[in-house]
């Protein structure tokens, strides 16, 4: 029996995370679940307690044994989404941008490498019988810039014996022509807007220094007008009490958007990605759980990657094990982020390349890859609550390089706790008293 007593308030979240089914207790009932737990594992009798607390239990459900985990990824490489890193070039200088788009050497993923990699995934959902496969425009800097091999790929897509789903991950900068042709040629995208126009512009400038708040504010009324299929990306920095809160309320006032996912930046410059202190990781937990309250009032859902109560899996994302990845290089990568030869851990995420048309995968590479994730989650995650929900979390964000050595943070990790905790709380507290494991916030899945 798979049971964590988690300390909160005074108190005690009792939960059993594969059968999503969560309570409150004092000690004396965490207690008693703990061995309970201990108990049915050792096939021993059930401990002396009140009558109506094992009642209360075996109601409840909390009795009944685990079902099978889910299981793990399949091993075999035959990936049905393909994620194109289109292009380095960019038309924002976001301050946090872990990929410094927009500075380095210009460099564009070519027509032929779409085409290849479109071909590979189509085949694949053709082998397996499978109603479509996906194609996300992607990348170290706004894929719209590459906008010719954009267009010219989508339709190519479009022309394969399997239907194609086609999305794009976007800064929302658009001219009028761009526009009006994603409306009427994608099937959705995620927008980057990080709140109000101060906290967009500071945040987000145009490579020229001015505002992009009013260009892309246009783009999603558009977006809204044409009830077209969105979710929005924010990105949240310090000091996170004094204007998350005002940005989320920002979103939800301004837009028609269902969906926002934050990630926090706590790096200090361009090109990298920074360790939070614990004293930041608590900021920002108190920051989204507010925003989280003032989202939910609006009827949106707000979602942070790293806490995911509602779902249950062996895996954070698909990219590592089943997504095809190409960068502007021809390189196939582990992980959206690795544009290039220039991310801190494009030496562990590099698994092959794209030859003449023909995709050849390095399996070692990808085996050592995965080997990384797989000890991280035996060594860090076997005790932890969340291990069935965040599954060993982003390795780009919870993986730091100290020279040569890959190292777990563990400041990310106590935000995914701490969030995932008080998330549990508020679907207790929604649920009257038991969470079963209802989906409350309704996130749908956005890989890309």
């Amino acid at each position: 029996m798979d049971v964590y007593a988690i300390p909160i308030d005074g108190k005690y979240i009792l939960y059993r995370p594969l059968l999503k089914l969560a309570f409150i207790g004092n000690r004396s009932m965490a207690d008693l679940a703990l061995r309970l737990a201990n108990q049915q594992d050792n096939g021993t009798s059930t401990p002396d307690a009140p009558a109506d607390v094992l009642a209360f239990l075996d109601q409840i459900g909390f009795l009944q044994p685990d079902p099978a985990p889910p299981p793990p990824p399949n091993p075999e490489f035959r990936p049905v989404t393909a994620v194109l890193l289109m292009t380095n070039r960019c038309t924002l200088r976001c301050t946090y941008c872990y990929a410094d788009a927009g500075i380095l050497p210009p460099e564009d993923l070519s027509y032929e490498l779409a085409r290849a990699v479109i071909d590979q995934v189509a085949s694949n959902a053709a082998e397996q019988h499978l109603p479509q496969f996906e194609i996300c425009f992607h990348g170290g800097g706004e894929p719209t810039f590459a906008w010719d091999v954009m267009t010219r790929a989508t339709v190519y897509a479009r022309t394969q014996p399997v239907p194609a789903k086609v999305t794009t991950v976007s800064n929302g900068v658009w001219s009028a022509r761009q526009r009006d042709w994603i409306l009427h040629h994608l099937d959705g995208l995620t927008i980057s807007l990080d709140g109000g126009p101060e906290t967009q512009n500071r945040q987000r400038p145009l490579a020229s220094g001015q505002g992009s708040s009013r260009h892309v504010m246009k783009t999603i009324r558009a977006l809204d007008n044409a009830n077209f299929d969105y979710g929005i990306r924010m990105t949240a920095v310090a000091p996170w009490r004094d204007r998350f809160a005002a940005d989320v309320r920002f979103i939800c006032e301004e837009t028609g958007c269902k969906t926002i996912q934050v990630e926090p930046a706590f790096n200090m410059v361009r090109g990298e990605h920074g360790e939070s202190s614990l004293a930041e990781s608590e900021e920002f937990v108190a920051a989204f759980m507010e925003a989280f309250e003032i989202a939910a009032a609006a009827g949106r859902s707000l979602a942070y990657s790293g806490a995911r109560p509602w779902l249950v899996t062996q895996t954070f994302c698909t990219a590592p094990y089943q997504a095809l990845i190409v960068n502007a290089a021809g390189q196939v990568v582990a992980c959206y982020e690795i544009a290039s030869d220039n991310h801190v851990m494009a030496h562990i995420s590099t698994i092959g390349a794209v030859r003449e048309t023909q995709i050849a995968v390095d399996l070692p590479a990808r085996d050592r890859m995965l080997g990384l994730l797989a000890d991280k989650k035996q060594t860090q995650c076997a005790d932890c609550f969340c291990r069935w929900h965040c599954a060993g979390d982003c390795y780009t964000r919870s993986f730091v390089v100290n020279g040569t050595t890959i190292l777990p943070t563990t400041t990310r990790c106590h935000t995914n706790r701490q969030i995932t905790a008080h998330l549990l709380l508020w679907n207790i507290m929604a649920s009257g008293g038991v969470w079963r494991g209802q989906n409350l916030m309704v996130i749908p899945k956005r890989d890309c």
